[in-house]
């Protein structure tokens, strides 16, 4: 192994403990925001999601892409030479030290607000519920994502009018299972102009989904 490629490989390992102590403050911080604080570290990939869903969506969306960084991470280590043993005691660590230090300085409060580039913003009940046009998307994997989760909300409303608690079951299953692909379709998705009027119209659907499951 040459000195440049050694060199890579560290570069590399650093990266992705960064990514994972990243993901580890996105995990805590997702967790601590299903209850409203007094302000929000948002980073602006989920400001459509927080914009339309509020607290509950911006937690969900953190726990996803905090989740998805902690895989990447792990797989850039291991495939960077790295030990895969070290980042299953490290990334635990980062996990447990992000929830500590989410605990020290998040302050609640009952009013709903956000902070976004410095700035406080109030967000009333009309912001978080505004109807939201599907976008026209050039992306095959999230129409057929939008397409499929569209249905689970039409079927899931049949359920709920019919008091088929079966068939809601299995189709809250296959929503959060669906859900899944969202670390494969947001990535390549939000580097275009669309990503925003994608993650309303999905935060919108999830949305639709919580009420009928009473959250």
């Amino acid at each position: 192994m040459t000195t440049k490629t050694e060199a890579n490989n560290v570069a590399k390992k650093v990266q992705s403990l960064a990514m994972g102590l990243i993901g580890a403050m996105f995990i805590a911080l997702g967790f601590s925001y299903f209850t409203e604080q007094a302000s929000y570290r948002i980073p602006r990939i989920l400001l459509p999601v927080y914009e339309l869903m509020g607290n509950i969506g911006l937690a969900i969306g953190l726990l996803i892409l905090g989740l998805s960084l902690l895989y990447t991470a792990y797989s850039k280590f291991k495939n960077s030479g790295g030990n895969p043993s070290f980042m299953w005691i490290i990334l635990p660590i980062f996990v447990a030290s992000a929830f500590v230090i989410t605990h020290i300085f998040e302050k609640k409060n009952t009013e709903p607000h956000t902070r976004v580039g410095g700035t406080i913003q109030n967000k009333s009940e009309s912001d978080l519920h505004t109807n939201i046009i599907r976008p026209k998307l050039e992306h095959t994997e999230a129409n057929a994502y939008l397409d499929r989760v569209e249905t689970i909300v039409q079927e899931m409303t049949t359920a709920r009018e019919e008091k088929n608690d079966k068939n809601f079951g299995e189709l809250e299953i296959e929503y959060f299972e669906l859900t899944k692909q969202l670390a494969d379709i947001i990535p390549p998705l939000s580097k275009t102009d669309k990503y925003a009027d994608f993650a309303k119209y999905n935060a919108q659907l999830a949305n639709k989904i919580n009420k009928m499951r009473g959250i």
